[in-house]
C-alpha cells in the first residue's frame, strides 16, 4: 500500500481534487445534509454519523476485492487522494496574500469567519491558522490512520472530520446532534495533532527558526478545541505572531502577521509535510513493506499473521 500512497501524493501534488461526483467527502456531505434535524437529540446524532459515514466507508472497502489489478490499483489510488488534500490547500492559502478584494475569496474557502470585514491582519492570521489546522484535519490525521489501518482507516477519519464540520460546531439547535460527530473527530485527531505539532518543531529547527516557548504556549492556550490548539499554537510561536479570532482567541505575543510572515508559514508547511511523510513512510514499510495491495486494513492485518 505504500507504493499506492505516493501514486496518490502524485495525483493530489498534479491533478488537485477529483470531480465532486466522485469524492466521498461530497457524498457523506449530502446525506447528512437530508438527514439533520435540530432537536432531536445525542441519539438521533449517533444515527446521523453512522448513516452518512458507515455505508461509504464500507462500499469503498470493497475495492479491495476486485479481482482486476489494474482497476483496484486505479480505485485504490483516487479513493485514497480524496481522504488528503495538499496542493489545494497550499494554494488557497498562498493566494490568500496580499490581502485584496479578489485575494479574499480564496481566504473565505478556508474558514467560516467573514473576511471581508476583517483587516489585512486578521485576513492573513486567518490563513495561517487554517493553515496548520487543516494540516492535521486533512493531511496528517488521514495519514496517521492509514499507518494504522490502512485506507479504511485514512477513509475514516476523512469522513469523520467532514461530519465534525456539518454538525460538531457548537449551535443552540445541533449542540445535542453534532455531540457524536465532535466527540469521534476529537479522538481520531488527537494524536495526530500532537505529532504534528512536534514536527512542526522539528521543522524550525531545521528552518533555523527559535523554538523557546512553544510548550508554554501551548499550555497557556485559550483556543477551545483540544486538537485545534497544538498546530495553531505552535505555528503562531515560531512564527513569532499573533494569531487571533476575534471573539473566540488570541495566541502568540507578537504583532499580527503580515505577508511575509504567510510565506515563512508555507516554508514551515513544506517542511513538516516532508518530515511527516518520512516518518510514515519508514514506519509503513517496517510494519507492511511495499507490497501494493498486501495489508490494506493496516494493523488488523498485522496481526493475522
Amino acid at each position: 500500500m505504500l507504493p499506492v500512497l505516493y501514486l496518490a501524493i502524485a495525483l493530489d501534488l498534479t491533478l488537485g481534487e477529483p470531480p465532486i461526483w466522485i469524492h466521498p467527502v461530497v457524498w457523506s456531505g449530502k446525506i447528512s445534509e437530508r438527514l439533520i434535524i435540530p432537536y432531536k437529540g445525542r441519539a438521533y446524532g449517533v444515527f446521523l454519523w453512522s448513516f452518512s459515514v458507515l455505508p461509504i466507508l464500507f462500499l469503498l472497502s470493497l475495492i479491495f476485492f476486485i479481482p482486476c489489478v489494474a482497476v483496484e490499483l486505479i480505485l485504490a489510488v483516487v479513493f485514497l487522494k480524496t481522504t488528503f488534500s495538499i496542493k489545494m490547500l497550499y494554494e488557497l492559502v498562498k493566494r490568500s496574500a496580499p490581502v485584496t478584494e479578489e485575494s479574499r475569496k480564496y481566504t473565505q474557502q478556508l474558514v467560516r469567519r467573514n473576511v471581508y470585514e476583517l483587516d489585512e491582519g486578521h485576513v492573513i492570521s486567518a490563513a495561517i491558522e487554517s493553515l496548520f489546522e487543516s494540516l492535521v484535519d486533512g493531511i496528517t490525521a488521514p495519514l496517521f490512520w492509514f499507518l494504522i489501518f490502512g485506507f479504511p482507516g485514512a477513509l475514516l477519519q476523512r469522513l469523520a472530520n467532514t461530519m465534525d464540520s456539518m454538525v460538531g460546531y457548537k449551535t443552540q439547535e445541533l449542540k445535542d446532534e453534532g455531540w457524536f460527530s465532535a466527540t469521534v473527530d476529537t479522538v481520531l485527531n488527537f494524536i495526530p495533532a500532537r505529532l504534528t505539532a512536534l514536527f512542526m518543531i522539528l521543522s524550525a529547527f531545521l528552518l533555523g527558526i527559535r523554538v523557546n516557548g512553544v510548550l508554554r504556549a501551548i499550555k497557556e492556550s485559550r483556543i477551545e478545541s483540544p486538537n485545534a490548539r497544538y498546530p495553531i499554537t505552535t505555528a503562531a510561536a515560531l512564527l513569532g505572531v499573533r494569531l487571533e479570532k476575534p471573539g473566540y482567541y488570541s495566541v502568540g505575543d507578537g504583532e499580527l502577521p503580515k505577508e511575509r510572515d504567510l510565506i515563512r508559514a508555507l516554508s514551515l508547511f513544506k517542511v513538516t509535510l516532508l518530515l511527516y511523510l518520512f516518518f510514515i513512510s519508514v514506519v509503513y514499510y517496517y510494519l507492511y513493506g511495499l507490497s501494493l495491495f498486501s495489508y490494506p486494513y493496516g494493523l488488523i492485518e498485522l496481526i493475522k499473521r
